[in-house]
Protein backbone atom coordinates (compact mmCIF):
# COMPACT_ATOMS: atom_id res chain seq x y z
CA UNK A 1 0.00 0.00 0.00
CA UNK A 2 2.70 2.38 0.98
CA UNK A 3 4.84 1.51 -1.95
CA UNK A 4 1.93 1.78 -4.44
CA UNK A 5 0.83 5.48 -2.60
CA UNK A 6 4.49 6.76 -2.94
CA UNK A 7 4.73 5.86 -6.53
CA UNK A 8 1.50 7.22 -8.08
CA UNK A 9 2.55 10.29 -6.08
CA UNK A 10 5.88 10.25 -7.50
CA UNK A 11 3.81 10.19 -11.14
CA UNK A 12 0.86 12.79 -10.16
CA UNK A 13 2.54 15.70 -11.68
CA UNK A 14 2.46 17.18 -8.40
CA UNK A 15 4.92 19.82 -7.13
CA UNK A 16 6.42 19.30 -4.12
CA UNK A 17 7.34 23.06 -2.15
CA UNK A 18 7.53 20.58 0.69
CA UNK A 19 10.07 18.59 2.49
CA UNK A 20 12.26 16.32 2.02
CA UNK A 21 15.16 18.23 0.48
CA UNK A 22 15.78 16.40 -2.58
CA UNK A 23 12.51 17.34 -4.24
CA UNK A 24 12.46 13.90 -5.84
CA UNK A 25 15.25 14.34 -8.12
CA UNK A 26 17.78 11.61 -8.03
CA UNK A 27 21.05 12.74 -6.31
CA UNK A 28 23.26 9.55 -5.95
CA UNK A 29 22.63 6.07 -6.23
CA UNK A 30 20.84 3.66 -3.64
CA UNK A 31 19.80 0.72 -4.89
CA UNK A 32 18.84 -1.96 -2.20
CA UNK A 33 21.65 -4.01 -3.11
CA UNK A 34 23.69 -1.16 -1.52
CA UNK A 35 21.77 -1.75 2.00
CA UNK A 36 24.65 -3.71 4.33
CA UNK A 37 25.64 -3.46 7.78
CA UNK A 38 28.69 -2.84 10.29
CA UNK A 39 30.68 -5.85 7.80
CA UNK A 40 34.79 -5.63 7.53
CA UNK A 41 35.51 -2.22 5.57
CA UNK A 42 32.69 -0.50 6.28
CA UNK A 43 33.29 1.59 9.57
CA UNK A 44 30.98 1.79 12.64
CA UNK A 45 28.59 5.07 12.88
CA UNK A 46 29.30 4.81 16.63
CA UNK A 47 32.84 4.32 16.69
CA UNK A 48 33.63 5.99 13.05
CA UNK A 49 37.54 5.61 12.25
CA UNK A 50 37.26 4.92 8.05
CA UNK A 51 34.66 5.99 5.59
CA UNK A 52 32.05 7.07 7.71
CA UNK A 53 34.68 8.86 9.67
CA UNK A 54 35.63 11.04 6.56
CA UNK A 55 32.08 11.81 5.85
CA UNK A 56 32.05 13.44 9.25
CA UNK A 57 35.06 15.32 8.72
CA UNK A 58 33.33 16.52 5.44
CA UNK A 59 30.43 17.60 7.11
CA UNK A 60 33.08 19.22 9.96
CA UNK A 61 34.33 21.36 7.15
CA UNK A 62 31.28 22.49 5.31
CA UNK A 63 29.24 23.43 8.66
CA UNK A 64 32.38 25.13 10.55
CA UNK A 65 32.47 22.83 12.74
CA UNK A 66 35.46 21.23 15.13
CA UNK A 67 33.49 17.66 15.02
CA UNK A 68 30.69 16.68 12.81
CA UNK A 69 28.20 13.58 13.88
CA UNK A 70 26.35 12.49 11.67
CA UNK A 71 22.65 10.98 12.35
CA UNK A 72 20.40 8.62 10.95
CA UNK A 73 17.02 9.53 13.23
CA UNK A 74 16.89 13.01 12.00
CA UNK A 75 17.41 15.63 14.29
CA UNK A 76 15.40 14.57 17.12
CA UNK A 77 18.00 11.98 18.40
CA UNK A 78 21.05 14.24 18.09
CA UNK A 79 18.82 17.19 20.54
CA UNK A 80 17.58 14.08 22.94
CA UNK A 81 21.56 12.98 22.83
CA UNK A 82 22.85 16.31 23.21
CA UNK A 83 20.52 17.52 25.90
CA UNK A 84 21.78 14.45 27.78
CA UNK A 85 25.52 15.38 27.34
CA UNK A 86 24.88 18.76 28.35
CA UNK A 87 23.06 18.32 31.41
CA UNK A 88 22.71 16.16 34.61
CA UNK A 89 19.55 15.34 36.23
CA UNK A 90 17.65 18.09 38.65
CA UNK A 91 19.39 20.98 36.50
CA UNK A 92 17.80 24.21 35.68
CA UNK A 93 17.74 24.48 31.65
CA UNK A 94 16.20 27.70 29.90
CA UNK A 95 13.97 26.93 26.85
CA UNK A 96 12.68 29.16 24.23
CA UNK A 97 9.13 28.02 24.59
CA UNK A 98 8.78 27.73 20.58
CA UNK A 99 11.03 24.57 20.50
CA UNK A 100 10.13 21.03 19.09
CA UNK A 101 8.54 18.87 21.11
CA UNK A 102 12.11 16.82 21.56
CA UNK A 103 13.36 19.38 23.74
CA UNK A 104 10.76 18.58 25.92
CA UNK A 105 10.77 15.51 25.78
CA UNK A 106 14.30 15.42 26.62
CA UNK A 107 13.56 17.52 29.49
CA UNK A 108 10.95 15.02 30.89
CA UNK A 109 13.61 12.02 30.46
CA UNK A 110 16.50 13.56 31.81
CA UNK A 111 14.67 14.66 34.89
CA UNK A 112 15.41 18.37 34.08
CA UNK A 113 13.77 21.73 35.87
CA UNK A 114 12.90 23.78 32.75
CA UNK A 115 12.36 27.69 32.61
CA UNK A 116 10.83 29.33 29.64
CA UNK A 117 11.24 32.52 27.71
CA UNK A 118 8.36 33.56 25.73
CA UNK A 119 9.37 35.16 22.24
CA UNK A 120 6.90 37.91 21.39
CA UNK A 121 5.02 38.05 18.25
CA UNK A 122 5.76 39.34 15.32
CA UNK A 123 3.34 42.27 14.79
CA UNK A 124 0.41 41.86 12.95
CA UNK A 125 0.97 37.77 12.59
CA UNK A 126 0.49 34.54 15.06
CA UNK A 127 4.72 33.81 14.70
CA UNK A 128 7.13 34.07 17.01
CA UNK A 129 9.91 36.55 16.69
CA UNK A 130 13.49 36.14 17.53
CA UNK A 131 14.69 35.72 20.63
CA UNK A 132 16.09 39.14 22.52
CA UNK A 133 19.18 39.21 24.03
CA UNK A 134 18.44 41.57 26.18
CA UNK A 135 15.44 39.67 27.79
CA UNK A 136 17.04 36.33 27.65
CA UNK A 137 20.18 38.13 29.55
CA UNK A 138 17.61 39.08 32.10
CA UNK A 139 16.05 35.85 32.39
CA UNK A 140 19.72 34.10 33.11
CA UNK A 141 19.99 36.97 35.79
CA UNK A 142 17.03 36.13 37.67
CA UNK A 143 17.54 32.48 37.37
CA UNK A 144 20.03 30.59 39.59
CA UNK A 145 22.32 27.79 38.11
CA UNK A 146 21.04 27.49 34.77
CA UNK A 147 23.20 24.72 33.08
CA UNK A 148 21.67 24.69 29.53
CA UNK A 149 19.97 27.08 27.12
CA UNK A 150 18.46 26.16 24.10
CA UNK A 151 17.03 27.95 21.56
CA UNK A 152 15.36 27.42 17.84
CA UNK A 153 16.89 29.33 15.16
CA UNK A 154 15.38 29.81 12.06
CA UNK A 155 11.91 28.38 13.17
CA UNK A 156 9.66 26.61 11.23
CA UNK A 157 8.84 30.10 9.58
CA UNK A 158 12.66 30.90 9.32
CA UNK A 159 13.11 33.55 12.02
CA UNK A 160 16.90 33.80 13.00
CA UNK A 161 18.27 34.98 16.31
CA UNK A 162 21.43 36.62 17.02
CA UNK A 163 23.52 33.85 17.71
CA UNK A 164 27.00 35.50 18.48
CA UNK A 165 25.17 38.03 21.03
CA UNK A 166 23.28 35.07 22.58
CA UNK A 167 26.34 32.68 22.95
CA UNK A 168 28.37 35.38 24.93
CA UNK A 169 25.75 36.07 27.37
CA UNK A 170 24.87 32.19 27.79
CA UNK A 171 28.83 31.76 28.48
CA UNK A 172 28.68 35.17 30.49
CA UNK A 173 26.53 33.03 32.77
CA UNK A 174 28.14 29.70 33.12
CA UNK A 175 25.86 28.06 30.74
CA UNK A 176 26.30 26.47 27.39
CA UNK A 177 23.60 27.23 24.38
CA UNK A 178 22.65 24.15 22.32
CA UNK A 179 20.48 25.72 18.73
CA UNK A 180 18.03 23.41 17.25
CA UNK A 181 18.97 24.49 13.63
CA UNK A 182 17.05 22.06 12.01
CA UNK A 183 15.31 23.90 9.55
CA UNK A 184 18.65 26.06 8.46
CA UNK A 185 21.22 22.94 7.08
CA UNK A 186 21.85 25.27 3.77
CA UNK A 187 22.85 28.14 5.90
CA UNK A 188 27.00 27.82 5.05
CA UNK A 189 26.02 27.50 1.07
CA UNK A 190 24.76 30.58 0.17
CA UNK A 191 26.01 34.41 1.76
CA UNK A 192 22.34 35.47 1.86
CA UNK A 193 22.00 32.88 5.04
CA UNK A 194 22.91 33.50 8.08
CA UNK A 195 25.83 31.82 9.49
CA UNK A 196 25.83 28.55 10.93
CA UNK A 197 25.29 28.52 15.08
CA UNK A 198 28.44 26.47 15.75
CA UNK A 199 30.75 29.31 13.77
CA UNK A 200 28.79 31.87 15.93
CA UNK A 201 29.58 30.36 19.26
CA UNK A 202 27.02 27.63 19.93
CA UNK A 203 28.62 25.11 21.79
CA UNK A 204 26.30 22.70 19.78
CA UNK A 205 23.53 22.66 17.20
CA UNK A 206 21.73 19.81 15.25
CA UNK A 207 20.56 20.51 11.72
CA UNK A 208 18.56 18.45 9.66
CA UNK A 209 20.30 17.64 6.63
CA UNK A 210 16.33 16.43 4.70
CA UNK A 211 14.89 19.73 5.19
CA UNK A 212 16.36 21.79 2.90
CA UNK A 213 19.30 19.81 0.95
CA UNK A 214 19.23 17.02 -1.65
CA UNK A 215 19.37 14.11 1.73
CA UNK A 216 17.26 11.31 2.48
CA UNK A 217 14.76 11.60 5.07
CA UNK A 218 15.67 11.04 8.35
CA UNK A 219 19.35 12.16 7.54
CA UNK A 220 20.58 15.00 9.87
CA UNK A 221 23.79 16.16 11.71
CA UNK A 222 25.17 17.79 14.93
CA UNK A 223 27.65 20.02 15.51
CA UNK A 224 29.62 21.36 17.68
CA UNK A 225 33.13 23.37 17.98
CA UNK A 226 33.80 22.23 21.83
CA UNK A 227 36.11 19.24 22.13
CA UNK A 228 35.67 18.78 25.80
CA UNK A 229 31.82 17.65 24.57
CA UNK A 230 32.49 15.53 21.97
CA UNK A 231 33.10 11.72 24.00
CA UNK A 232 30.23 12.61 25.78
CA UNK A 233 27.49 13.24 22.68
CA UNK A 234 29.17 10.41 21.23
CA UNK A 235 28.02 8.40 24.01
CA UNK A 236 25.29 9.34 24.36
CA UNK A 237 24.56 9.25 20.56
CA UNK A 238 25.00 5.45 21.56
CA UNK A 239 21.87 5.91 23.97
CA UNK A 240 19.49 7.68 21.43
CA UNK A 241 20.46 6.33 17.92
CA UNK A 242 19.84 2.81 16.10
CA UNK A 243 22.62 0.24 16.78
CA UNK A 244 21.97 -0.60 13.45
CA UNK A 245 21.93 2.80 11.41
CA UNK A 246 20.92 2.66 7.26
CA UNK A 247 24.14 2.36 5.25
CA UNK A 248 22.00 3.77 2.35
CA UNK A 249 20.62 6.71 4.80
CA UNK A 250 24.69 7.15 5.12
CA UNK A 251 25.40 7.00 1.41
CA UNK A 252 23.03 9.64 1.01
CA UNK A 253 24.60 11.98 3.35
CA UNK A 254 27.86 11.07 1.45
CA UNK A 255 26.20 12.04 -1.94
CA UNK A 256 24.52 15.27 -0.73
CA UNK A 257 27.81 16.95 0.27
CA UNK A 258 29.62 15.94 -2.85
CA UNK A 259 26.41 17.39 -4.73
CA UNK A 260 26.88 20.65 -2.67
CA UNK A 261 30.45 21.56 -3.47
CA UNK A 262 29.67 20.72 -7.03
CA UNK A 263 26.63 23.04 -7.28
CA UNK A 264 25.87 26.72 -6.22
CA UNK A 265 22.62 27.65 -6.39
CA UNK A 266 20.08 30.77 -6.09
CA UNK A 267 16.48 31.56 -4.92
CA UNK A 268 14.40 33.89 -6.51
CA UNK A 269 10.25 34.63 -5.92
CA UNK A 270 8.78 37.62 -7.32
CA UNK A 271 5.12 38.01 -5.78
CA UNK A 272 4.82 41.72 -5.20
CA UNK A 273 2.11 41.79 -7.83
CA UNK A 274 -0.25 40.21 -4.82
CA UNK A 275 -2.82 42.67 -3.13
CA UNK A 276 -4.49 40.01 -0.84
CA UNK A 277 -2.22 37.25 -0.14
CA UNK A 278 1.51 38.29 0.76
CA UNK A 279 5.08 36.92 1.01
CA UNK A 280 5.52 37.52 4.94
CA UNK A 281 8.77 38.71 5.10
CA UNK A 282 10.78 40.21 1.89
CA UNK A 283 14.77 39.23 2.29
CA UNK A 284 15.40 43.03 1.18
CA UNK A 285 13.83 44.64 4.05
CA UNK A 286 16.24 45.44 6.93
CA UNK A 287 13.14 46.93 9.03
CA UNK A 288 11.79 44.10 10.39
CA UNK A 289 10.05 44.36 13.42
CA UNK A 290 11.01 41.04 16.12
CA UNK A 291 13.46 39.77 14.23
CA UNK A 292 17.32 39.41 14.10
CA UNK A 293 17.55 37.66 10.67
CA UNK A 294 15.57 35.80 8.62
CA UNK A 295 15.91 32.78 6.33
CA UNK A 296 14.98 34.22 2.70
CA UNK A 297 14.72 30.16 1.55
CA UNK A 298 11.27 30.02 3.57
CA UNK A 299 7.94 31.31 1.79
CA UNK A 300 5.87 32.29 4.19
CA UNK A 301 2.05 33.37 2.81
CA UNK A 302 -0.35 35.03 4.17
CA UNK A 303 -3.73 35.17 3.83
CA UNK A 304 -4.40 37.23 6.98
CA UNK A 305 -7.00 39.50 6.35
CA UNK A 306 -8.64 38.08 3.78
CA UNK A 307 -11.74 35.40 3.69
CA UNK A 308 -9.12 32.07 3.23
CA UNK A 309 -7.34 30.66 6.15
CA UNK A 310 -4.19 29.11 5.99
CA UNK A 311 -5.87 25.24 5.71
CA UNK A 312 -8.08 26.68 3.06
CA UNK A 313 -5.06 28.57 0.96
CA UNK A 314 -3.17 25.04 0.97
CA UNK A 315 -6.46 23.19 -0.24
CA UNK A 316 -6.61 25.62 -2.76
CA UNK A 317 -2.91 25.37 -4.18
CA UNK A 318 -3.04 21.63 -3.78
CA UNK A 319 -6.55 21.04 -5.61
CA UNK A 320 -6.27 23.81 -8.59
CA UNK A 321 -3.04 23.86 -8.46
CA UNK A 322 -1.36 20.40 -7.89
CA UNK A 323 1.10 22.58 -5.75
CA UNK A 324 2.06 20.79 -2.07
CA UNK A 325 3.12 23.13 0.63
CA UNK A 326 5.18 21.93 3.18
CA UNK A 327 2.21 23.30 6.25
CA UNK A 328 -0.50 25.27 6.74
CA UNK A 329 -1.05 27.00 9.84
CA UNK A 330 -4.55 29.13 11.04
CA UNK A 331 -3.37 32.31 8.71
CA UNK A 332 -0.13 30.98 6.77
CA UNK A 333 1.01 28.20 4.57
CA UNK A 334 5.06 27.51 4.41
CA UNK A 335 6.31 26.79 1.23
CA UNK A 336 9.83 25.20 1.71
CA UNK A 337 12.71 25.63 -1.10
CA UNK A 338 15.47 23.77 -1.59
CA UNK A 339 18.84 23.70 -3.78
CA UNK A 340 16.50 21.01 -5.94
CA UNK A 341 13.87 23.64 -6.91
CA UNK A 342 13.44 24.43 -10.69
CA UNK A 343 12.58 28.02 -12.47
CA UNK A 344 9.37 25.81 -13.37
CA UNK A 345 8.29 25.20 -9.53
CA UNK A 346 8.44 28.72 -8.97
CA UNK A 347 7.26 29.82 -11.82
CA UNK A 348 4.05 27.62 -11.23
CA UNK A 349 3.52 28.95 -7.27
CA UNK A 350 3.84 32.25 -8.47
CA UNK A 351 1.14 31.69 -10.83
CA UNK A 352 -1.20 30.14 -8.91
CA UNK A 353 -0.92 32.39 -5.82
CA UNK A 354 -1.77 35.36 -8.74
CA UNK A 355 -4.50 33.42 -9.52
CA UNK A 356 -6.00 32.30 -6.16
CA UNK A 357 -5.29 36.30 -4.93
CA UNK A 358 -7.86 37.35 -7.76
CA UNK A 359 -10.27 35.39 -6.53
CA UNK A 360 -10.78 36.06 -2.89
CA UNK A 361 -11.89 39.10 -0.64
CA UNK A 362 -10.77 40.76 2.23
CA UNK A 363 -12.32 39.80 5.70
CA UNK A 364 -11.95 41.66 8.94
CA UNK A 365 -12.75 38.39 10.29
CA UNK A 366 -9.21 36.69 12.32
CA UNK A 367 -9.47 33.60 13.92
CA UNK A 368 -7.78 32.47 17.28
CA UNK A 369 -4.36 32.72 17.01
CA UNK A 370 -1.94 29.58 16.20
CA UNK A 371 0.50 29.71 18.85
CA UNK A 372 0.84 30.29 22.53
CA UNK A 373 0.50 33.57 23.36
CA UNK A 374 1.51 33.11 27.49
CA UNK A 375 2.96 30.38 29.27
CA UNK A 376 0.24 27.85 31.30
CA UNK A 377 0.41 27.90 35.29
CA UNK A 378 2.79 24.75 36.36
CA UNK A 379 1.69 22.47 38.76
CA UNK A 380 4.96 20.35 39.11
CA UNK A 381 8.09 19.69 36.84
CA UNK A 382 7.45 17.30 33.07
CA UNK A 383 9.54 14.32 35.08
CA UNK A 384 7.26 14.46 38.20
CA UNK A 385 4.64 13.26 35.98
CA UNK A 386 6.16 10.16 36.06
CA UNK A 387 5.39 9.02 39.43
CA UNK A 388 1.44 10.45 39.38
CA UNK A 389 -1.35 8.86 38.43
CA UNK A 390 -3.19 9.90 35.20
CA UNK A 391 -6.88 9.52 34.44
CA UNK A 392 -8.90 10.28 30.50
CA UNK A 393 -11.22 13.43 30.72
CA UNK A 394 -13.54 14.32 28.20
CA UNK A 395 -11.84 17.28 26.11
CA UNK A 396 -14.40 19.62 27.08
CA UNK A 397 -14.29 18.88 30.62
CA UNK A 398 -10.07 19.27 30.83
CA UNK A 399 -10.24 23.26 31.76
CA UNK A 400 -8.28 23.88 34.79
CA UNK A 401 -7.07 20.06 35.58
CA UNK A 402 -3.11 19.08 34.79
CA UNK A 403 -1.79 18.04 31.51
CA UNK A 404 0.11 14.54 31.70
CA UNK A 405 0.89 14.40 28.58
CA UNK A 406 2.16 17.00 25.84
CA UNK A 407 -0.52 18.53 23.31
CA UNK A 408 1.10 20.39 19.71
CA UNK A 409 0.36 20.92 16.67
CA UNK A 410 2.09 18.95 13.64
CA UNK A 411 3.92 20.74 12.31
CA UNK A 412 5.97 22.10 13.64
CA UNK A 413 5.67 20.10 16.88
CA UNK A 414 5.37 22.87 19.07
CA UNK A 415 3.56 22.25 22.20
CA UNK A 416 1.09 24.30 23.83
CA UNK A 417 0.70 21.70 27.08
CA UNK A 418 3.48 19.64 28.30
CA UNK A 419 3.32 17.79 31.83
CA UNK A 420 2.83 19.29 34.54
CA UNK A 421 1.05 22.33 33.35
CA UNK A 422 -2.75 23.53 33.81
CA UNK A 423 -4.94 23.53 30.84
CA UNK A 424 -6.63 26.92 31.25
CA UNK A 425 -10.15 27.68 29.68
CA UNK A 426 -8.20 30.17 26.60
CA UNK A 427 -6.08 27.21 25.71
CA UNK A 428 -9.16 24.59 25.22
CA UNK A 429 -10.93 26.98 23.37
CA UNK A 430 -7.56 27.36 21.32
CA UNK A 431 -7.15 24.04 20.50
CA UNK A 432 -11.17 23.74 19.57
CA UNK A 433 -10.71 26.49 17.02
CA UNK A 434 -7.83 25.65 15.45
CA UNK A 435 -9.10 22.04 15.34
CA UNK A 436 -12.41 23.02 13.65
CA UNK A 437 -10.04 24.88 11.05
CA UNK A 438 -8.38 21.92 9.91
CA UNK A 439 -4.84 22.82 11.78
CA UNK A 440 -3.66 19.04 12.97
CA UNK A 441 -3.41 19.00 16.63
CA UNK A 442 -2.44 15.96 18.82
CA UNK A 443 -1.35 14.75 22.02
CA UNK A 444 1.33 12.09 23.33
CA UNK A 445 -1.89 9.73 23.94
CA UNK A 446 -3.79 10.61 20.46
CA UNK A 447 -6.97 11.11 21.91
CA UNK A 448 -7.38 14.28 21.40
CA UNK A 449 -9.88 16.24 20.30
CA UNK A 450 -12.27 13.14 22.18
CA UNK A 451 -10.31 13.33 25.62
CA UNK A 452 -6.63 14.47 27.17
CA UNK A 453 -4.97 12.60 29.98
CA UNK A 454 -4.69 14.59 33.48
CA UNK A 455 -3.67 14.10 36.66
CA UNK A 456 -5.68 12.27 38.70
CA UNK A 457 -5.08 14.22 42.23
Amino acid sequence: MLTKKLKDYAQSGVYPMHMPGHKRHRVGCLPLKMDVTEISGFDNLHHPTGCIREIEQHAARLWQAARAFMLVNGATGGILAAIRAMTRPDDTVVIARNCHRSVYNAVELCGLRPVYYMPDLIDGTDIYGSVYPEMLDMLLQNTANVRLVVITSPTYEGVCSDIEVIAAICHAHGARLLVDEAHGAHFPFHARFPQPAVSCGADAAVTSLHKTLPSPTQTALLLTNDRGLEGELQRQLAVFETSSPSYLLMSGVEDCLTYLEDHSFTFYTNVKQLQKLRLLFDPDDDNRCNIDAYDCGKLVVTAYGTELSGGELARRLREEHQIETEMSSAHYVIAMTSVCDTNEGFDRLLHALLQIDKTIGYSANASTSAVLAQLPQKSFEPFESRRRRAVTVPFADAAGKTAMETIYAYPPGIPYIVPGEVISQSILEQLAQLLSNGVEVTSATKQLPQAILVADW
